[in-house]
């Protein structure tokens, strides 16, 4: 659970300190709009995966009621559930990274407009009922 939490801290924190020196240079909206179109997926990926690990490590560390094994395979079989879920989206985001978000005839605005239309997807996705 610690190292869940540390790594999705750190990730964040690594952003955050490269969109601020991107900043100070007059290079955000150029930066923004290569990461937006896939961060759109990929940070919500991210942490949706960073979920999985502290569904497990509740499994591990409060067993409530359960044996902890038991607690723990409950748990984990949760995790892979949400961790299959997150593939798609992570390959869907590996498409975008590697043909919208570089491409030099695509404008910033357009990738911000499309990096928007993905998240809203997203949202309508995951707000469905089932």
């Amino acid at each position: 659970g610690i190292w869940t939490i540390y790594a999705l801290f750190y990730n964040g924190l690594l952003l955050g300190a490269v969109g601020a020196l991107v900043a100070q240079h007059n290079l955000a909206i150029p930066f923004w709009g290569f990461v937006f179109p896939h961060g759109s997926l990929e940070l919500p990926a991210i942490f949706l995966a960073g979920a999985a690990g502290l569904l497990i490590a509740k499994g591990l560390l409060w067993p409530g009621p359960y044996r902890r094994g038991y607690a723990l395979k409950q748990k984990a079989i949760a995790a892979a559930q949400l961790v299959f879920g997150i593939v798609p989206l992570l390959i869907i985001a590996g498409i975008i990274e590697g043909f919208i978000s570089p491409a030099p005839w695509i404008p910033d605005g357009l990738k911000y407009l499309l990096g928007t239309a993905f998240f809203l997807l997203l949202l309508s996705y995951g707000s469905r009922q089932k």
